[in-house]
Order: structure tokens, then sequence, then C-alpha cells
């Protein structure tokens, strides 16, 4: 029997989450520290230092080891400081200094001229496309001496002038420090050229006295953070995160943070040059090193052979340098020899070249004669051809000329032979216009009736009519955008509807709700849940749900105790019937991917590989009701209200998995304290396993001694998967909301339906009124065709009077017959004086021919004649040459003789330059006579004897010791450089590291604050976004900061791109951008033109909503909003001023009383009142 048992208590082996009992002593925390430059604690800014805190808090607390005893004042000089936003000076009316009070503009752009004062705070710009909003961004940003390039537009300042003027004016009147005046900048510019006139205060003063002063205020019209036209808006998302970077910088971060970033470029590309040269130079100082190292033993051999040439005879040395000299001399005599020997060969190449020029004189002289001869009738020939081409030239004018007359004539002829054609065509165009005449006088003697009075009493009701109709169809436009606006107010409602039908169904469904928790809790559940309802069908058998999903306890005082005896795996295991389904589904894990997903706190869960928990379970009556420890009787005797598995409801196959994983049927339950249950009796009726109502124990048989039994208890932990019930608070909360809607769906459906009648009604009315419009065009058509018939018929009798008249008076058939045969015999007798000199033409022409050809006769024989003698030159020209070719040989050969001999002997002298007196003497003695002296050979034999002996038995060149000492020198200034460069590279790296210590969190800091803030507002809109920088190692140029925007659940983050979103994607991703910057921005003033082009209403009403309330809070600047449409629904401030633009070509007359659209004011004050009065 088992000896008594031992209770302690440990902590859970579960692997879910548990709160421990365990005690953190506190620390000091690191923090970045974000800071206002003035002072001034904003909100939103504590906010973010409170979540920042934490998450250091809750890091300290896991780590346990923070440095306590660290100064702050360390920490702060190490993160660096940054401050998002000054206080702004804000004066008396509500402007901060530098925001503009009044704008004046005259000629420019779309305004004659305009002169008004936006508010303080915002800035919405309302009107009609084409009125003139972003000509009001324009003359902020050129009246303040930026360049017209920011706009997006032209480029050209002339541009901007109002058409049909000459010159344009912009008065900006910028908001003063306190305790001074408000600045007034005034600029002119022309349409003629770039010039501009400039005042500040109504002095005249220069554009960069205005740049000055608008950048003492921190105004940036060139930064796209903080002032964005209409056509930059697509620019923005095309910025590259480099550029985001400085832009951010610029607009909301403190400016050091653009020195530090600049400072961190510059330094950053000069120590990556130093490095890349540094590395060069090190290998060219190991290399000096090693040819050194090299030289160093034949240097010490050197040196010893000098040593040894110092001990040797001097006698030895003075005979071999005498040797030496005359060893040269002998050799100076010998190359003399050489040079006259040239000299000679020389000369009798050149006497052998000059006798064959000699005997080639008489065929020169003949080659010149016929070469004259032969010019002469070359000469005489052109003239010849000259002559003949003349002559031809004259003949083909003479047959032309007799041709053409011939052509005339021929066209008598033909005229003769159409004559009689000609006169019946005449005959009947006569007969024609005479039916032409009485036609149209029987149409001018028919009754005439009163056209014009019945076409202007029909205009004018056409006219009247289609004023009605104007106004009806302005009617049926109202009506009918309120029936669209309704249209899609019903369109919202039903997709509310349906949100919250779903939503109901979701919170009345438990097991619904087990899945969400599931996918929350891991991806790879929700991957294989979505594939079995894809692909469930291709498997054996069914697949359960995790326990997690498919168990249910009805009774919840048991559920965290059956939940407690299971573990987090076992809870996530899915549960399969067939071995082949779970080979496949394995086959899964590892290798399967899961997209991100949004999960139901709003946080985004990244993707990753699939994790599968799996297990094959056999269905049968031994797994899903295994035996008991002890009968049911037996536990109750106990104190144990029964085994676990009695209280789960799940299929038979989780029911066996259960049992055979977590032994639940082995496990026994109560209610009763763990005091009232005796353990020991527990372990001797075979239970190793049960659960109180305070704690769940398990008995751990010893496996040495007297084998007893150790109690292992874990305190009670909260049930998570298995207590799940149906909210029915909730429930019914969105069942009254599903009420409500349904109600306010019905109240406006007969109102609607109402209007559907009324747009009926009108169209009918506008197709009455457009028939009998067109019935009018009709009848005025068929008048005004009626009164053009008499007015043609009058034309056309006149007309044709007139054609008759001059066909009668033109002359009759024979007349023109005896015409026509005087003009032939004209032409005939004409014809012949042509002839006759063509004749004579041709006979001159002939008689050049004959003397062209004699003198081809001549110069062909000429030709022959100089070509023969030609050739009997070149028989000879060969050997001329070759005795050329000897001539220079000879030539070359005696130059390099002579310099060779010339060099010799001024080696020679040079040598003996510096010898001794002694050695001179004697060199002078022994080559007086040449002959008396031995053989070259026998003299060269014996100095290299000499020399031989001076030598050492190594052979070591003579300049070693000149490369040694070279080496040496080069190695020494290779040092020095490296030194020189380490040395800049070390500071240079500490000056990066100590500014990129203060850099990194600084931005840091300020881009978190931006993401948060961003990652909210995009949260509200149901979309994911984020912003973070791009950090690149070692090329600080290229760090920037990167947008990510997410517009759908099944989309992962992608950058903001130009091309990749949408333009509303993009529109809305930029807004929001810049509403994030603008609680940090240090410029008086920010602008955005028309960013919400492409949102969809509902990001369109939020982006808009968001924009009010941080752009009127009460530490805000100004804010400029231009759009041309409005949405219902928006909400508004007191503090915004709404600037409406009433501009145009045809506006009406607002001093005439009687037109009702005239004074856009009077028309606002008249709404004003009526609505004050409604609401009374």
């Amino acid at each position: 029997m088992a000896g008594p048992s031992k209770r302690r208590i440990v902590g859970s082996d579960d692997e879910e989450e548990s709160p421990r009992n365990v005690s953190i002593s506190p620390t000091k925390k690191r923090r970045t520290i974000v800071e206002d430059s003035q002072g001034n604690n904003d909100s939103d800014l504590d906010d973010f230092m409170s979540d920042h805190d934490k998450e250091d808090d809750d890091l300290d607390g896991d780590l346990g080891n923070g440095n306590g005893d660290e100064p702050e004042e360390e920490t702060e000089a190490q993160r660096g400081t940054v401050s998002f936003r000054p206080e702004y000076e804000r004066g008396s009316d509500g402007y901060v200094a530098g925001s503009v009070v009044r704008i004046k503009m005259t000629n420019f752009m779309t305004y004659d001229h305009v002169e008004f004062r936006p508010g303080p705070h915002l800035n919405m710009i309302l009107g009609p496309n084409g009125t003139g909003k972003s000509s009001i961004a324009a003359a902020i940003a050129i009246g303040l001496g930026f360049a017209p390039k920011v706009m997006g537009r032209s480029n050209e300042l002339k541009a901007y002038v109002k058409q049909g003027a000459d010159n344009a004016e912009i008065e900006i009147e910028l908001k003063a420090k306190k305790g001074k005046r408000n600045t007034i900048i005034w600029r002119k510019f022309s349409r003629v050229h770039e010039k501009s006139d400039w005042k500040k205060n109504h002095s005249t003063c220069t554009r960069k006295e205005v740049l000055e002063h608008v950048q003492q205020y921190g105004i940036q019209a060139n930064n796209l953070c903080s002032f964005l036209p209409q056509d930059k808006v697509a620019e923005f998302a095309k910025m590259a995160p480099e550029v985001v970077l400085k832009e951010t910088m610029r607009a909301a971060g403190d400016p050091r943070l653009t020195k530090w970033h600049e400072n961190l470029v510059e330094k950053g590309a000069r120590s990556k040059e130093i490095a890349i040269t540094l590395e060069g130079h090190i290998t060219q100082r190991d290399t000096w090193q090693t040819r050194a190292d090299a030289l160093a033993p034949d240097v010490e051999h050197v040196q010893e052979r000098e040593a040894r040439e110092l001990e040797a005879s001097l006698f030895e040395m003075c005979f071999a340098e005498i040797l030496r000299h005359v060893v040269g001399v002998v050799q100076h005599e010998r190359l003399k020899g050489k040079v006259q020997e040239a000299r000679k060969e020389k000369n009798k190449a050149q006497q052998r070249f000059n006798n064959l020029q000699s005997r080639r004189q008489p065929l020169r002289e003949l080659k010149e004669q016929w070469e004259k001869k032969a010019h002469k009738a070359d000469v005489k020939l052109e003239t010849e051809e000259g002559k003949f081409k003349d002559g031809m030239r004259d003949i083909r004018s003479k047959f032309n000329h007799a041709t053409s007359i011939a052509d005339k004539s021929s066209q008598v002829d033909t005229r003769l032979d159409q004559l009689k054609t000609v006169f019946s065509r005449r005959q009947d165009e006569r007969r024609s216009l005479l039916e032409k005449i009485k036609r149209c006088q029987d149409i001018l003697d028919e009754p005439r009736e009163e056209v014009e009075t019945d076409v202007k009493t029909k205009s004018k009701e056409r006219a009247e009519l289609l004023a009605r109709r104007g106004r009806k169809s302005n009617d049926r436009d109202a009506i009918k955008d309120e029936y669209e606006d309704n249209q899609r107010m019903f369109r919202e409602l039903d997709r509310e509807l349906e949100d919250l039908t779903k939503k109901q169904r979701v919170l009345e469904n438990i097991e619904a709700q087990k899945e969400n928790a599931a996918r929350d809790l891991d991806p790879s559940i929700g991957w294989l849940l979505d594939w079995l309802q894809q692909n469930g069908h291709m498997l054996e058998s069914t697949v359960h749900k995790p326990p997690m999903i498919s168990v249910s306890v009805p009774d919840k005082n048991y559920a965290w105790q059956v939940e407690q005896c299971t573990t987090l795996a076992q809870r996530k295991t899915f549960i399969c019937t067939s071995q082949s389904d779970f080979d496949k589904l394995l086959s899964f894990s590892g290798t399967a991917t899961y997209p991100p997903r949004m999960l139901s706190n709003g946080r985004r869960a990244e993707g990753g590989k699939v994790s599968l928990s799996l297990a094959f379970e056999e269905v049968n009556e031994r797994t899903v009701n295994p035996d008991r420890p002890c009968s049911s009787e037996k536990l109750r005797q106990l104190g144990m209200d029964g085994f676990a598995i009695d209280y789960v409801e799940a299929e038979p196959a989780v029911i066996a998995y259960l049992c055979n994983k977590a032994r639940l049927h082995s496990t026994a339950l109560t209610q009763k304290s763990s005091t009232q249950i005796d353990g020991d009796a527990l372990t001797a009726n075979g239970l190793t396993r049960w659960a109180t109502r305070d704690d769940v124990t398990t008995a751990v048989q010893s496996s040495y001694g007297r084998k007893d039994f150790v109690h292992r208890t874990n305190l009670k932990q909260p049930a998570r998967a298995f207590n799940l019930a149906v909210d029915r608070d909730a429930v019914k909360q969105t069942i009254d909301e599903i009420a409500r809607k349904k109600k306010t769906k019905f109240e406006r459906e007969q109102p609607h339906s109402a209007l559907k009648v009324r747009w009926d009604e009108a169209e009918q009315e506008l197709g009455d009124m457009k028939r009998s419009t067109e019935q009018l065009e009709v009848d005025i058509k068929a008048l005004q065709a009626k009164a053009k018939r008499w007015q043609t018929a009058g034309t056309d009798l006149e007309t044709t009077k007139i054609k008759l008249r001059k066909l009668e008076a033109q002359p009759s058939q024979e007349e023109e017959r005896n015409k026509l045969k005087a003009e032939k015999l004209k032409f005939a007798k004409a014809r012949l004086r042509p002839l006759d000199q063509w004749l004579s033409s041709c006979e001159n022409v002939l008689s050049h021919c004959e003397d062209m050809i004699s003198a081809n006769f001549v110069k062909m024989q000429s030709d022959v004649n100089s070509q023969a003698v030609n050739n009997r030159m070149n028989e000879g020209t060969e050997a001329l040459q070759a005795a050329k070719v000897e001539v220079d040989a000879a030539s070359a050969n005696l130059a390099k003789a002579q310099q060779t001999s010339a060099e010799k002997w001024t080696a020679i002298t040079n040598g003996i330059k510096d010898a001794l007196a002694e050695v001179k003497d004697e060199v002078r003695n022994r080559i007086r006579d040449l002959s008396t002296l031995p053989p070259l050979e026998e003299l060269q034999a014996a100095l290299q004897t000499l020399r031989a002996q001076l030598e050492l038995a190594v052979n070591i060149p003579g300049n070693v010791i000149a490369r040694y000492n070279d080496h040496k020198n080069k190695l020494e200034k290779a040092q020095e450089l490296v030194d020189r460069e380490e040395a800049e590279l070390n500071g240079l790296k500490r000056d990066l590291k100590k500014t990129l210590d203060m850099f990194d969190p600084a931005l840091a800091t300020l881009v978190q604050a931006v993401s948060k803030k961003f990652s909210a507002a995009f949260a509200r809109v149901k979309c994911t976004g984020e912003v973070r920088i791009r950090r690149v190692e070692g090329d600080f140029a290229a760090w920037g900061i990167e947008i990510l925007v997410s517009y759908r659940d099944e989309d992962t983050l992608a950058i903001l791109t130009g091309s990749h979103q949408s333009g509303g994607e993009r529109s809305l991703a930029t807004v929001t951008y810049l509403m994030s910057l603008s609680e940090m921005s240090r410029t008086p003033f920010s602008l955005v033109d028309e960013i919400n082009q492409g949102m969809d209403q509902r990001a369109e009403r939020a982006v808009h909503n968001q924009l009010v309330e941080v752009t009127c809070e009460a530490d805000a600047g100004q804010y400029f909003l231009i759009t041309p449409k409005l949405l219902t629904g928006l909400t508004y401030h007191p503090k915004m001023k709404v600037l409406i633009i009433n501009n145009g070509a045809y506006l009406p007359d607002s001093t005439k009383k009687n037109k009702k659209y005239g004074d856009l004011a009077s028309c606002l004050r008249t709404y004003q009142d009526r609505q004050a009065i409604s609401a009374n």
C-alpha cells in the first residue's frame, strides 16, 4: 500500500499564458524624451507618452534587469531630444504669427478683382470647377515669393496673368508677432516679361527680402507636407521615401533633425570614401613593406662588398679604371673606321643613282612634248563638241517653235469639227433657259401668304415653351438629386441593416464565436477551417474541429475544470477518423502558408508557415466509452460529482480523443472544497487526477523507495474556450439598433415614393413640352421653306434672263466657221519661216560633226603616243627606285655609325672627367700610339678579369641600395597616409555615432507619433495603415519614410506609390498623412487643394470630420481646405470659416433687387432667417 501523500503547490504546466504571483522590483526606465519646446503639453502627445512608457514597463518587467542607477541626463544626451511643434504665438484675434489675414488679387488667373479675409483656423473654400479655387492657392504661393513651379502648372510667371490683362497684382497680409503690425506683401508682374515689382508694408523691396521675412515665420509653400496644390496631389504618392523623410522633417520635425540628417549624409559619404581609399593605401603600404623586406639581405651583402673594396688594393682599382678608359678609346677608334666605310658606301650608291637619272633625260623631254600635244588635242575636241551641242540646242528650239504652231493649227481643225455639236448644245441650252424662266414666273404669279408674321408668332411660342421647359428641367433635376440622395441613404441603411443582421447571427452563434477566437489564437487553425470548408468533400471522412470549437460544457460550473484538464495543444488539435486524411493534412504542415489578416481586436496578423496540430482516432465503443477507474457510486462516496468526460458534449471522435489524450474519463470533478476531499482515498481507488472548487490536483507516484504518491496542485484558472455563452445584452442592443434602422427606413419610404411620383410627372411634362417644341420647329421650318421658295424663284428668274441674253448675243455658226478658217490659214503661213530656219540649223550641225570627228582622231593619236612614251619611262623606273633605296639605306647606316661614335666619345669623356690626375696621365700615355696596344679582345678580357675580382660571388644588382632606400621612403609616406586616414575615419565614425545616437531616437519618436495617428485615422475608415522608417546600413542618404496602406482585409500592407493604389486610395493616404503631421507642424498655415478626388463617400466623410476635429483645436494653426463639392452629414465647427466663390463671366448683378440670385450674401441671410424661424 502506498505511503502517505505529500502536497505541494507548483505552477501550471499549461501552454497558455496565465497570471503568476511573481514579484518584480521597480526599475528605472530608459525612455526617449518627447517634449514641447515651449512647455506646451499636447493631449495627443501625452497619450503617446503614456503608451510608450507602458511598453517600456512591460519590457523591463519581462527582463527584470533594468539599469536603475543610470542617470537620466546621460540617457537624454544619448537619445536626443525632439520638439514636435513650438507653441504658436497667437494674437487676440485668434491668428497665429505668419498666418494669412487678408488676400487681394487683381487680374490674377480667373479674378478681375477680389479681396477676402480667411479665418484663423480651418478655411473651407467652396465653388464649382473653373471659378478660381486653385487660384487662391497659387496667389498665396506666388504672392509670398515662391517659384510658380510649386503649383505643378506653368513654370512661367506670365501664365498667371488673367486673359485680356497686361499686369497682375497680389497683396497678402500676414499676421505679425505680438507687439508688431501686420506685414503686407505686394507683388506686381506682367504678361510680357518675368520681372516683378515688390513692396513690403508699402515700401519697395526685393524678392530676397520677402523670402527672408517669410522664412522667419516658417512658411513652406514648397513643401508638399504643408502645401499641397491640386496639380501636386498625385506627386505626393510618387515621392521617394528619401524625399518624404526630408519634407516630413522640414514640416514637423525639430530643425536639428534636418541638420543631423545632412551631417550624417555628408560624413557617411565621406566615411565610405575614406574607407575605400584607406583599404587601397593599406594594401599599397603592405606592398612597399614586403618589397623592402625582400631587399634587406641584398643590401647587407652590398654593404659587405663595399667594405672589401675599401680594403682592396688602390693599385688594382686604379689599374682597372685605366684599363676601362683605354678599352673605351680603342672601341671608339673602331667605330670611326666603321663611319668611314659607311660614308664610302653612301657615295657609291649616290653615284649609281645620278648615272641612271642622266640616261633617262631624252625620254623625259619626249614625254613632256607629247603631253603638250595631247593637251592641245583635248582643248580642240572640247571646242568642237561645244559647237555641236549649241547647234543641237538651236535645232530643238526651232523644231519646238514649228511644232507649237502646228499644234495650234490642229486645235483649230478640232474646233471646226466640233462646231456643229457646239451649236446643237447651244440650242438645247436656250430651250432649257426659256423653260426655267417660265417656271420661275409661274411661282412668282402664285398668291402669297403672311409667312413672316406666322414665323414670328411661332418662334415666340417656341421661346416661351423652351423657357418653361428649362424651369421645369431645373425642378426635375432638383427632385432627381433629392431622390438619388435618398436612394444612397436607403442603400446605406440596407448595408447597415445587413451588417447588423450578420452581427446578430454571429452573437447568437456560440460556435462562430469560438471559431473567431480560435482564428485569432492561431492563424493555422483559420487556414485549415477555410480549407475544409472549400475542399472537405475531397476527404474520405469528416475531420472534426478542434475541441476549443467543437466541445461544449453545458454546466458552466465545470467548464474551467474540464478546460484545465486539457492543454492548449490538445484544444487546438483537429481530429481525423481516416489515416489517409490524417496523412494528407499533415503534408500541409510546414509547406502551406497562411496570408495576413485582421484580428477581431483590429490588429494585423502577419502571414507565415502553416503549423497544424492533428490526431488520428478510431471511433468504436472501446475508445468512445473506455473503462472508468471506479464506478459512479464509488466515486460519489469519495465526495466527487462525476468524471470530466460526463460533463462534455461533443462528437464521438472528439470524445475518444479527449479520453485518449486528456484522460477525461479517469479525471474526477467536484464542486466541493479541496479540504473536503481525501486525496489518499482517491489514489487508492486508481484516480490520479481530480478537480475541486479551488484547484486541480495530479498524483504522481514515485519510482523509488516506498513509491509514495506526490500531489501536484494547480490553482484555478478561468476558462477561456469552454465557457463561452451568448451575450444577451449585445444581442438585444443589436436587435434594438436593427429596429431603429428599419423604423427610419419605413418613415422615409413614403416621402421617397411621393418624390418618385413627382419625378415621373416632371418627366412626363418635359416629354410633352419637348414634343410641342419639336412640332413648332417643324412648322417654322415649313414656313421658312415656303418664303425661301419665292425668294429663290425671283433670283433665279433674273439670273436665267441674263444667261439667255448672253447666249443669244453669240455669233452664228457660219460666222464662227469663217473665223476659224482664217485663223487656220494664218497658222499655216506662220509655220513656213521656222521650218526654213530648222533646215539651216541642221546643215550647220552636220558641218560641226565633221570637225568634231577630226579633232577626236587627233586626240586619240596623241594619247597613244603619250602612253607609249610613258610605258618606256616606266620600264626604267624600277631600276631608278632600287638605286634610290640603296642611297637611303647607305645614308641611314652612315648616320647611325656617326651617332654611335659620338655617343661612345661622349661616354669616354664623361667617364674620365672625374678620374684622378694619375689615371688621366696614364690613359693619355697609353693611347698616344694605339698601334702598340694589344688587340681589343685582350684588353676587354683583362678588364673583365679585374671586375670579377672586385665583385662578390653573389649576383646582386648594383642599384639595390637605391631601390631599398626608395622603398623605405615610399613605405614611410604610405604609413603616414594610412595613419592620417585612419585618424580621420575614426573621427568620422565617432561623429557619426554621436549624431546617430541623437538623430535615430528622435526620428523614431517622431515617426512613431505620426504612425500612431496615421494608423488610428485609417482604422476609423476600416482600413489599415502605418508609417515606418526605412534604414539602409551605411547609406544615410537612402534613409526614408515609407507609408504603408491596406484598404481590404485580404490585402497586405503595401507601400504608397504613384501606381500601386487607385487615385482615391492615394488621396485618402495623402490627406491622412498630412493630418497626422498637422498636430506637430511648425508652419503657421497649411493648404490642401481638392484632396478628396476619387474617394468614396464613406472615406471622404470620415476624412472631412477628422480634418475638422484636428484643425479646429485650440492650439491648431491656420488651414485651407479647397473642395468643389460637399456631402451630407458632415461635421462642422464654430471655428471653421466657409468661403464660397461666386465668380464667373455671367454673374447676375447684385445691385438689382429684382434678380433672385444676384446677392449671395443676401441669399445666405434669407436661408439662415428661415432656418431660425422653423427652429423656433
